[in-house]
């Protein structure tokens, strides 16, 4: 095992390299690198999901850790730091895969590790900065734990008749609306033309709207991605 820190170019290789369905767990695992920097209290005061918790301690095994991630040595990951800007880059940059949705891995049923990783990495603030001040109403076709969410309501109302194309149980494709302000959001973004606000709701706050009232919205198309 080596000490010599990988640089970002040898790090990107490995990473897109991996599989897919093991792409989030290598993100969690530089995370907790990245906040273990602040002391094992600090990391310690984050609430990790179990699956994260497991991925902390098999860091400690070497020889399990590359096994089960190819060959990647966990000690030079100890010693492999990257800027703010970097992390955000490759956390947004996974967010945006259309691998996850081409491959049934829809990041809903990877919402904790997901979670986990808005915890563990920094987000710029910038990336709100197109959302207006004081409270506005986002919408969501889903459950009321999902972290996607969107400001256009006709698209939310897409989604919603998408998702019950795909014959998603009631359940699961409710419509929902939610009141928030800027801080209670992580990042704001359009690339997909979904105006899409990505947080972590307060599920008690969460409304869900009956059919008789949005079966008359408007449904709009996101612009790409569909």
């Amino acid at each position: 095992m080596s000490k010599k820190p990988y640089n970002f170019e040898e790090w990107h290789k490995l990473f897109t390299n991996t599989l897919y369905e093991k792409h989030l767990d290598l993100l969690i695992v530089l995370g907790i690198i990245y906040r273990s920097s602040e002391g094992e209290e600090a990391l310690r005061n984050i609430d990790l999901s179990g699956d994260s918790v497991i991925l902390a301690r098999l860091m400690g095994n070497n020889e399990s850790f590359a096994e089960a991630f190819d060959g990647i040595d966990v000690e030079r990951l100890f010693y492999t730091y990257f800027s703010d800007e970097k992390y955000e880059e490759m956390l947004l940059e996974e967010w945006d895969l259309d691998i996850w949705a081409k491959t049934g891995l829809n990041n809903y049923n990877f919402l904790s590790k997901w979670k986990d990783l808005f915890k563990l990495f920094p987000i710029s603030q910038d990336l709100k900065k197109e959302l207006p001040d004081g409270n506005f109403t986002v919408y969501r076709a889903g459950s009321p734990e999902g972290i996607s969410w969107t400001t256009n309501r006709g698209i939310a109302s897409w989604f919603w008749s998408k998702n019950k194309l795909l014959n998603s149980e009631p359940r699961y494709n409710r419509f929902l609306s939610l009141s928030v302000t800027k801080e209670d959001v992580l990042f704001y973004n359009n690339k997909k033309g979904q105006n899409e606000v990505v947080l972590i709701p307060n599920e008690i706050k969460v409304k869900i709207i009956p059919y008789k009232e949005f079966e008359s919205y408007e449904q709009i198309k996101p612009e790409y991605g569909f």
